[in-house]
Order: C-alpha cells, then sequence, then structure tokens
C-alpha cells in the first residue's frame, strides 16, 4: 500500500475528504464518480410463475441464489406457487431478511440455473441497457455498499419480525455509484480474479472431505483393512468405551464453550460473538482434553445434536444440558469423533435412543446416549493407525481452510479499496 493510499485512509477515518475526492450519501468517493438512483441502472422484474416453474430458489451467502431443497434439504415454500417471481439467468433478488453478515439483507444474481423461482416477498430486478457492467454491481452489492441506504429508509421497527419494511419505490430511489465504465471493468476484473482463486480453493477443499468421508467408509467400516492388520472388529457397547465425567465447574474458573458442527468444542464468545451463559456456572460440567461431549440441541442436518470430541488442551465448561465422556484412550475417542462427522452415522446411532420433547428438545439421559454399540477394531495398534491417517487429512483440509480464509480476508480488503475509489485502477 502506498503512502498516499495510507494517506486518504487516514483523512477518510478522521471525516476529511481528501483532495480529488467528494462526499455523497453513499460515501467519500473521487470527483469523477457519478452518485445515481439505483432505478438509472436496474428495473423491475414483476414476471409472475405462469409456466409453473418448480425451481424454489433461497439466498444463500456463499452460494447466492441456490435451489431451496439442496440449500435446506427440504421445501420451505408454499404449495401454490403461481404468485411465485419467475426469474431468468442474470436476473437478480433482493431479500428483505437480515441475517447473519448481511444485516440489511442480501442482492444475489441468478447464475446456477437458467430459471428459477422466489418468494414474492422478494424484490427483483433486472441490468438495464444503460448497465454497461452488471458484473461491478456483483461485487457493489456484495461489499454491502447498499446497506447505508436501505438502513435510511428501512423502518427498524419491522426487524423485529425478521423482516425489514422496505418499500420498492424507496428501494429503486436509493442512490449508488457509477465510475466510469472503465474503470468499473477493471473493478470487476480485479476482484472477479480473486472470486476464481476463492472458489478454486473451496473446490479442494470439498475434494479433500470427499477422500476423508470415503476413507471414513472403507475405513471405519471394517471393509478395508490397513496392511498388517488382520485382528478381529467386534461390535462394542459405548458404556465400555466413554464413562460419563461427572465434575463440576465448582470454582467457576474455566472457559465457558459451545459446541458447534463445524469446530468442535470452542470458546462460547468465540463461536457466538458474546457469552450465552448463565450468571452461575458451577453446575457446569467439566470438559478435560480429549473428552466427548454431546449436545442434545438439534442444528441442520443433526436433528438430535451433535457429538464432538474436545482438542482443547486445557480444561472448559460446558452447559449441563450436555453430556461429557472420557474414553478409554485420547485414540478410541478421536476415531468416535471421525465418526460422528457425517449426518448419518449420527443420526443413525441416535434416532433409537431418544424421544423429542417439547419444543423439539432431545429427551436422552447421558446414561442412554452410551447403551448403543459401534464396530470397532479390537487392536489398539491398528486403533493408532488409524487415528494417525485421518489427523493428516484433516490437517491438510485445515491448512487449505486457512488458506481460504486468507483469500476472502484479501477480497473483503480490494473490495474496501476499489469499490470506494481509495485505490485507483486507471
Amino acid at each position: 500500500m502506498t503512502p498516499q493510499v495510507k494517506q486518504r485512509i487516514e483523512q477518510i477515518r478522521r471525516g476529511e475528504v481528501p483532495e480529488g475526492y467528494k462526499k455523497t450519501r453513499v460515501g467519500v468517493v473521487p470527483n469523477e464518480w457519478e452518485e445515481i438512483r439505483f432505478k438509472n441502472m436496474f428495473s423491475r422484474v414483476t414476471r409472475k410463475n405462469k409456466e409453473n416453474n418448480d425451481n424454489v430458489l433461497t439466498i444463500s451467502a456463499q452460494y447466492g441464489l441456490i435451489n431451496q431443497r439442496d440449500f435446506f434439504n427440504k421445501d420451505i415454500a408454499s404449495d401454490d406457487k403461481s404468485n411465485y417471481y419467475l426469474l431468468e439467468n442474470g436476473e437478480y433478488a433482493y431479500n428483505k431478511s437480515y441475517s447473519n453478515g448481511y444485516p440489511y439483507g442480501a442482492l444475489k444474481r441468478l447464475d446456477m440455473y437458467d430459471k428459477g423461482i422466489v418468494s414474492p416477498l422478494y424484490i427483483c430486478f433486472a441490468a438495464n441497457e444503460e448497465n454497461k457492467c452488471p458484473d461491478f454491481y456483483i461485487h457493489y452489492f456484495e461489499a454491502g455498499k447498499m446497506n447505508r441506504e436501505i438502513q435510511a429508509f428501512a423502518q427498524e421497527g419491522a426487524r423485529n419480525h425478521g423482516l425489514l419494511n422496505i418499500s420498492v419505490d424507496d428501494f429503486f430511489n436509493s442512490n449508488i455509484v457509477a465510475p466510469s465504465l472503465p474503470e468499473q471493468e477493471k473493478i470487476a476484473e480485479i476482484l472477479s480474479a480473486q472470486d476464481k482463486l476463492i472458489a478454486l480453493k473451496e473446490k479442494l477443499i470439498e475434494e479433500k472431505k470427499r477422500h476423508k468421508k470415503a476413507l471414513m467408509q472403507q475405513l471405519l467400516t471394517g471393509k478395508k483393512r490397513l496392511p498388517g492388520f488382520s485382528s478381529e472388529w467386534t461390535r462394542q457397547k459405548m458404556s465400555d468405551i466413554l464413562c460419563e465425567r461427572k465434575e463440576e465447574n465448582k470454582d467457576q474458573s474455566l472457559r465457558i464453550c459451545s459446541v458447534a458442527v463445524n469446530s468442535g468444542v470452542v470458546d462460547q464468545r468465540e463461536h457466538l460473538g458474546k457469552s450465552m451463559a448463565a450468571s452461575d456456572t458451577s453446575n457446569y460440567n467439566v470438559v478435560h482434553y480429549g473428552d466427548i461431549v454431546y449436545t442434545k440441541s438439534p442444528t441442520g442436518a443433526f436433528p438430535y445434536g451433535i457429538v464432538k470430541q474436545s482438542q482443547l488442551t486445557e480444561n472448559v465448561a460446558v452447559s449441563p444440558l450436555y453430556g461429557v465422556y472420557e474414553p478409554a484412550s485420547y485414540e478410541i475417542g478421536y476415531l468416535l469423533n471421525e465418526y460422528f462427522v457425517y449426518p448419518n452415522n449420527t443420526n443413525g446411532y441416535l434416532l433409537p435412543i431418544i424421544n423429542k420433547g417439547a419444543k423439539n428438545t432431545i429427551n436422552i439421559s447421558n446414561a442412554t446416549f452410551i447403551t448403543p454399540s459401534l464396530y470397532l477394531p479390537t487392536n489398539f495398534e491398528e486403533i493408532k493407525k488409524l487415528v494417525q491417517i485421518f489427523k493428516v487429512a484433516n490437517k491438510e483440509i485445515k491448512l487449505l481452510q486457512r488458506e481460504l480464509d486468507q483469500e476472502k480476508q484479501k477480497k473483503k480488503a480490494l473490495m474496501q479499496l476499489l469499490l470506494t475509489g481509495v485505490v485507483r485502477t486507471i
């Protein structure tokens, strides 16, 4: 970053307008950039679903407009879809529902399908003829550059219901910026190249995960044996492998943790952004390094809860609603963690022993959780070798994930610099 760019950033942070820039409703931008109405670049789409299209779309942060069943694993659309808007490839939808990362809703373009339908609660639109570089605005929307305008006319009270109260007229009369066409094209080219790099990293991670899943299906079922091992695998009761840990956080000195699908046992503040713990945590369960923790709350593809091994080297505390178990060895706990990573395994294990109670909670005692059995190796050396294989696979995925996170952060920085004109491309 050049000294001139750093100086501009500092000036804008102080509320000053650098030389060659101007203050607009959407922020400080170069003098050459125009401030125009949204309707100058986009027109509303109100095409109804008269062709009985059943490709119901929802907005995803990662995938954009994606088939609802693929995203939620179920159909949550109404039976009568004739009132839904029919979108064609290259057209856009704005979801007025606020969500994590999208405090004022999300605007996405339909890229994955030729056609699809969206809820009539969405505002749909398409690029005008005057809009010669729609790709520029894809990044503009993704960077949240519409948020300031939407915030200005959204009725805050409606947010309590999860839906922003925004009129169509206000939306199309909102302000956006329009750099010169060559600068739009250059900015779009740079950010699209970064998107392709991110997509490549995501593809590599998915390939690694598929390879690991194939390993699990072969190695943790005994279908494929490691060279040099021929000892019998047997069905072993979980109560012979796991022992409930009944240790409480009496002095309330331990970090409070939650259990997440992807992160496992993780600091609650890091995971949720705030503490959800009670004021008195003396009855919270203590978790040691290597312990198995079972949550009894449905989440996503895990309707009966999730099972994770703690990889935190220090003792931590979790809600008394969680079950905590000490495994016979760290290694057998690691294998159980790998087995329960996959929804089919977890759901198949838990379904026969749980009852759903009021408010969709899971009624299952800590003792009942360890009554089933699993097919496992009896040779401890084979267990250690299996753990070694899965650790290598997990390390590769973790490194790729770290690289992916770095590229995503790089894109955020690029968007902040390029879409404000702090860094000029021409």
